[in-house]
């Protein structure tokens, strides 16, 4: 048996500099202070983003239709379903106080299935390790979902931006540790 080297040389790994995700966790628990600080104006960012989101979304759907092949009642489906997120996008950036609302409706409901879900799953693995941490989330899920549609419309104005701020927070967190891991490994 005949041993062929590879003619290309291995080029060595090159480790990710540990300095941009610091600064990547930095600048998202920065972020997060701050929507902390205004979970109002954050909440209102983030329709804004959602509402650029679905616009893009729906005029890149609209293209598809028009410039796709295929079979003209699903292009026509296509151009349809292209205007109806075109028109939420725009709905969303007109009246972003009503956005708010059907945003934080639609956190609460995702909040619920998931949780749900969860719950179920985590009782149905009862007999495996670890089945205690999925059924509790799924329940703090279901609760945070439940809290979210018993509270509305009051909770809407804040909601997303508090929402955002932890994630932003957490992310940050989850970053600034791998940068130091990464620096010290």
């Amino acid at each position: 048996m005949t041993h062929h080297p590879d003619p290309t040389p291995q080029r060595p790994r090159r480790r990710p500099d540990w300095r941009w995700t610091l600064a990547l966790g930095l600048l998202l628990i920065l972020g997060g202070i701050v929507a902390l600080l205004n979970p109002f104006a954050a909440s209102l960012t983030a329709v804004a983003i959602a509402a650029v989101v679905f616009m893009l979304a729906g005029v890149l759907q609209l293209w598809i239709a028009f410039n796709g092949g295929g079979e003209t009642g699903g292009r026509v489906a296509l151009g349809l379903l292209g205007l109806l997120i075109l028109a939420f996008g725009v709905s969303l950036m007109a009246n972003p106080l009503a956005g708010l609302l059907s945003l934080t409706l639609l956190v609460g409901l995702f909040f619920v299935g998931t949780g749900v879900v969860r719950l179920w799953i985590g009782l149905s693995l009862r007999t495996r390790p670890g089945w205690g941490w999925l059924a509790g989330s799924g329940a703090v899920s279901l609760a945070l979902g439940l809290m979210i549609l018993v509270f509305l419309p009051e909770a809407a104005p804040g909601l997303l931006g508090l929402f955002l701020g932890v994630d932003l927070l957490t992310s940050g967190a989850g970053a600034t540790a791998l940068a130091l891991h990464l620096r010290h490994g």
